[in-house]
C-alpha cells in the first residue's frame, strides 16, 4: 500500500511541476499582449491624426508580432485550465464554482472580444477604414486588459476569498459577484 502511495504522490508532483512550468512559459506571453496591445492603439491613433502612413506600417508589423504572441499565449493558457481539474482536483471541486466564473468571464467577454477583433485588425483595414481599423486595435486593448483583470480577479479570490458562503457538502457558493471581481 505504501508503495502506491509513494507511487501516486511522485506522479501528481510530475503533473505539478508540469503545471508550474506551464504557467512559468505561458505568464510571459499576456504581458507582452497587453504591452503591444496598448502600443498597437498608439499607433494606430498617431497615424490617424498625424496621417504619416509610418506610424500604420510599424502598427501592421507590431500587429503581427502580437498574433503570434497571442496564438502561443493561447496554446499554453488552454491547458492550465485542463490542469487545474486533474492537479488540484479537490480544489477544484469545492472551489470551482468560485474561480469557475472569472475564468468563464476571461473567456466569454475577453478571449472573445479579443480574437475576433485581432483578425479584423489583421486583415479587415480596407474594408474597416481608418477610424474602423482604429476601433478594432481599441477593442484588441480592452479585450487583452480585461482578460488580464479577469485573471488578476480569480489570482486575488484565490489570495484572499471572499464574496463567498459554504455549501451543504463544503464547497464554495459565490454569494457576490461584484465582490469576487
Amino acid at each position: 500500500m505504501s508503495a502506491l502511495v509513494e507511487i501516486m504522490d511522485s506522479t501528481l508532483d510530475i503533473h505539478r511541476l508540469q503545471f508550474a512550468f506551464t504557467i512559468t512559459f505561458h505568464y510571459i506571453f499576456p504581458q507582452l499582449t497587453m504591452g503591444l496591445a496598448l502600443l498597437l492603439v498608439i499607433l494606430k491613433t498617431l497615424a490617424l491624426h498625424t496621417g504619416n502612413e509610418l506610424y500604420n506600417v510599424a502598427m501592421r508589423f507590431w500587429a503581427r508580432i502580437f498574433a503570434i504572441n497571442f496564438a502561443l499565449g493561447v496554446v499554453t493558457g488552454i491547458p492550465m485550465e485542463f490542469q487545474f481539474g486533474t492537479n488540484w482536483a479537490a480544489f477544484s471541486r469545492s472551489a470551482g464554482g468560485i474561480i469557475g466564473q472569472t475564468l468563464a468571464m476571461e473567456g466569454i467577454f475577453s478571449f472573445f472580444l479579443e480574437s475576433s477583433f485581432l483578425g479584423l485588425l489583421l486583415f479587415g483595414e480596407r474594408r474597416l477604414g481608418r477610424i474602423g481599423h482604429w476601433v478594432a486595435a481599441l477593442l484588441v486593448w480592452l479585450g487583452s486588459w480585461f482578460s488580464g483583470y479577469l485573471i488578476v480577479a480569480t489570482d486575488a479570490w484565490m489570495q484572499r476569498p471572499v464574496g463567498y458562503s459554504m455549501g451543504p457538502q463544503g464547497q464554495f457558493v459565490l454569494a457576490s459577484i461584484w465582490d469576487l471581481v
